[in-house]
């Protein structure tokens, strides 16, 4: 399970720094699916310093995680 944890953690550590550095095309490629999703992923799309801002909370909580368990297994 701890594997788990840690791979998502990582996952949300590239996903976050890809958005920060191209918000707009980030989310576009996330814009497909049901219309409900794609009504959901718009506003990121539209707004892309709030995307970018977003990331970076995303990046620093994702590492956050992964200090958190590092401190665990230690």
């Amino acid at each position: 399970m701890r594997r788990i944890f840690w791979t998502l953690a990582l996952l949300a550590v590239g996903d976050g720094v890809v958005a920060a550095w191209m918000p707009r095309r980030h989310m576009r490629r996330w814009s497909q699916g049901p219309e409900w999703y794609r009504r959901a992923m718009q506003p990121f799309a539209d707004h892309p310093e709030a995307t970018r801002a977003l990331s970076v909370a995303e990046v620093a909580l994702a590492l956050a995680w992964t200090r958190r368990m590092s401190d665990r297994a230690d």
